[in-house]
């Protein structure tokens, strides 16, 4: 574990004691879906699908990420005409990519510690409602039990915070990998804590205001349980 600077244990267990825990899905609740995803296939269908529909090409041409493209389609300005379309589009390639991902019972573990302790779990994602409906079946926890808000069920996603109704920031974590998520944090006025399981390091996870940034689930959970929640 590493404590970001100007931070302390103090501020990890505040953190972790609020209300609401709003979770990664790619980096929490399962790691690197997106490596099981045919990257070229569906960024060659995608691109051009929204340089038909009035995309421009140079833009096109800087992205080679299909998440990034997708994210093309939302702004301060709200959300494109065809998102919907597009993210269809992307869907189909996601699908595909369920069948292959081995789910860490982890983070069934790290679910149903925080459903029991009365925790409002939200799960934020780029990856749609039908994906992480999946997997959270998969490891066997009740989807009524957490509040799935994937790319696809209205509003923009994250690092907006549209989709996160309710949720009061002064009461809320966020768990995540990336610094997408650490934007989301401070868009939702809530604390942020980092997980190494992308490609980020702890200094970048700790500049997008991370108070800590935990090797990987496993140690996460260990914090949780010894310090700050029980069983």
């Amino acid at each position: 574990m590493f404590i970001c600077p100007n931070r302390s244990e103090v501020h990890l267990r505040d953190a972790l004691r609020r209300s609401t825990y709003v979770l990664d899905f790619d980096g929490v609740i399962v790691h690197r879906f997106t490596q099981f995803i045919d990257f070229i296939s569906v960024r060659r269908e995608l691109a051009k699908a929204m340089i038909e529909r009035g995309f421009n090409i140079d833009l096109i041409k800087s992205y080679v990420d299909p998440y990034d493209l997708i994210k093309l389609c939302y702004g301060e300005w709200g959300i494109h005409k065809d998102f919907q379309l597009f993210s269809k589009i992307l869907e189909e390639y996601e699908l595909v990519a369920l069948y292959r991902v081995v789910t860490d019972l982890r983070a069934r573990e790290l679910l149903e510690l925080l459903i029991s302790n009365g925790k409002e779990v939200y799960i934020s994602s780029l990856q749609p409602n039908s994906v992480i409906s999946f997997i959270i079946s998969r490891l066997g926890i009740p989807t009524d039990k957490v509040r799935i808000c994937g790319r696809d069920i209205g509003g923009r996603p994250k690092p907006y915070t549209d989709q996160l109704i309710g949720v009061r920031g002064d009461d809320a974590v966020v768990l995540g990998d990336s610094c997408t998520d650490g934007y989301l944090a401070n868009n939702l006025g809530s604390y942020f804590i980092g997980l190494s399981t992308d490609g980020y390091t702890e200094y970048e996870l700790c500049s997008v205001n991370a108070v800590a940034v935990f090797n990987d689930l496993g140690e996460l959970l260990e914090f949780l349980l010894n310090e700050v929640l029980s069983s």
